[in-house]
Formats: structure tokens, C-alpha cells, sequence
């Protein structure tokens, strides 16, 4: 017996534009695959293709299974009989979940160190703004002490005189005057 098949084993025979159409392809797709992988009987310069050979092309076209995500939580293997290894792998997943907290306890408390820090800082520029305009406040109570103390020269004409302060102060002396006067 010979190694070639024969035809009724091959089934149909497709030319590579039909090959491309049953699976959804371009018909250099088609080619380039075939004879890649070695799944095509070439004619000259005609590429064919048999039943199994388009099984083969779309076996090799087929995507590799990914990996999935690996839980989060170890799975305990309780279908063995063996209560030994039952106790090792809860063990084992009490040393992580221990290690996990651990972790989690070091952030939180890293975290709010890092909180307290910023609100220490806040705080000391919050103090510092406030004690500024303490001084200033202080400045301008002694200013006006100093205005206090002199007379004011209600008789005075020259524009320089009458600054601001001195303006208020004539206007509380006659708000104060005239609330005495009405009593």
C-alpha cells in the first residue's frame, strides 16, 4: 500500500479563494498559514487545500488559554482525606492573612503619620498667621494710642493733618459728645 491517499480519504479539495472563504480569511492568509505550517498540497504555483488541512488551519489559528487572575484567597483543598495536610494549608493561609494585616497596619499607621505631620504644619501656619496679625493689631492699637493722647486741632486746615485716623477719632469724639449731650 502506498503513503498518498486516496481521493475518497481527502474529501473535498478546495483552491485557496474558497479555503478563504469558509474560514473568514484573505486568500494570502489562507496561503501564508498553509504553507507555514505545512497545511497545503501545492499545484505549481496553486496552493490547495483539503478538509484536514482547513482543520489544521483553523486549529493553529486557535487563541492560547490565558492565565486568570489568582484569587485573592487561597483556596483550602477539602476533599483530600488527609487531615494533616488540611492543617498545613490552613497554616500556610493564617501566615498570610497575618502577613496582609501586618501590611494593611504598617500603611494605615504610615498614613496617619503622614496626616499628623501635615496638620502639625497647618497648624504652626495657622499660629503664625494669627500671632502676625496679633502684631499687627498691636501696632495699630499703639498707633492710635499715640494719636489718643494728643489733642486733635479741630482749627487746622492742612489736608496732611487729617489723615485717617484722626478722622475717625474726630468722628467718635462727636458721636460721643452728642451722646452725652441727648442724655
Amino acid at each position: 500500500m502506498s503513503d498518498i491517499p486516496s481521493p475518497s480519504l481527502l474529501g473535498t479539495i478546495h483552491t485557496a479563494k474558497e479555503a478563504a472563504s469558509r474560514l473568514k480569511m484573505t486568500r494570502r492568509g489562507v496561503i501564508t498559514l498553509g504553507k507555514r505550517y505545512g497545511c497545503c498540497s501545492l499545484d505549481g504555483r496553486n496552493a490547495l487545500f483539503s478538509e484536514q488541512d482547513l482543520l489544521d488551519i483553523w486549529q493553529i489559528m486557535r487563541a492560547p488559554a490565558t492565565a486568570t487572575k489568582r484569587p485573592t484567597a487561597s483556596a483550602i483543598a477539602f476533599y483530600t482525606a488527609d487531615a494533616s495536610y488540611k492543617d498545613l494549608l490552613r497554616k500556610d493561609q493564617r501566615k498570610i492573612d497575618e502577613k496582609r494585616r501586618q501590611r494593611k497596619e504598617r500603611e494605615t499607621a504610615e498614613r496617619e503619620r503622614r496626616l499628623e505631620i501635615k496638620r502639625d504644619a497647618s497648624r504652626a501656619k495657622l499660629d503664625a498667621k494669627i500671632a502676625k496679625r496679633g502684631a499687627a493689631l498691636e501696632a495699630k492699637s499703639a498707633l492710635r494710642a499715640a494719636a489718643d493722647a494728643e489733642p486733635l486741632d479741630v482749627n487746622n486746615r492742612d489736608p496732611a493733618y487729617w489723615t485717617e485716623e484722626r478722622k475717625l477719632r474726630l468722628r467718635d469724639e462727636r458721636i460721643a459728645r452728642l451722646s452725652r449731650d441727648a442724655k
